[in-house]
């Protein structure tokens, strides 16, 4: 593979600061742990990193499993985590993960929400990657954070306040969930918050939307919307 290095380090060239990583480190064989509960699409990947992406990979499909293989090193290069997989109770399976202090730590997952990348670093993690990307982008990406540096995968933004019926950002994503049925648990678990902080966000929505309920909350913002079309 031909990797092109550049002399131009700037922070508006993040690919250029990818490759110049990547080529760096080209020759190391990288260690890696990859979890994740979809088997197919872990030994897919898992596969395609040890034979063309010098690196040697172990797998494990929990939590639990990925920290039990941690725990037999004494440094790793990079440690991956599926958002979903059991055992990871949102991002509190990454603090966990970050406090064994085996190697950095990053997060895969197929559903990058807004603010994601926010609470991703502030549990530890310094990186946030998409299942949309290929394998080869994967281990690009991979060897960088190996190197020293951070990523973050671009997410979807939210409207501002004046455009979502005058809720914040955080309760327009928790609104959402509500309307889908989800429990606080389940909130608090998807955006890497306290149960006590969904709570929190959720009575801010009842009072601004003057809601009586979360069937009623989920009504009156409903209505807010289509008047807003």
């Amino acid at each position: 593979m031909n990797v092109q290095m550049t002399s131009d380090k700037t922070d508006h060239n993040p690919a250029a600061s990818l490759n110049e990583s990547f080529g760096q480190i080209l020759g190391k064989t990288l260690r890696v742990i990859m979890a994740d509960d979809h088997v197919l699409v872990l030994e897919v990947i898992a596969n395609m990193l040890s034979a063309r992406g010098n690196m040697h990979v172990e797998t494990a499909t929990n939590l639990d499993d990925a920290m039990k293989l941690a725990a037999g090193y004494d440094r790793l290069d990079v440690i991956v985590l599926d958002y979903d997989m059991p055992g990871m109770n949102g991002l509190e399976g990454l603090s966990r993960m970050v406090a064994l202090h085996k190697g950095p730590v990053a997060i895969l997952t197929g559903n990058i929400l807004p603010g994601m990348s926010d609470a991703v670093r502030m549990a530890g993690g310094v990186g946030l990657m998409s299942k949309s990307s290929s394998a080869a982008e994967l281990a690009l990406i991979l060897r960088a954070i190996a190197f020293g540096t951070t990523h973050f995968h671009s997410q979807p933004s939210l409207p501002d306040e004046a455009d979502t019926g005058g809720l914040s950002k955080v309760e327009s994503r928790v609104i959402v969930m509500i309307s889908k049925g989800m429990q606080n648990k389940s909130i608090g678990a998807e955006l890497g918050l306290p149960e006590t902080t969904v709570k929190m966000h959720v009575r801010s929505i009842f009072k601004k939307l003057g809601a009586k309920n979360r069937t009623d909350a989920v009504r009156l913002w409903k209505l807010r919307a289509v008047s807003m079309i």
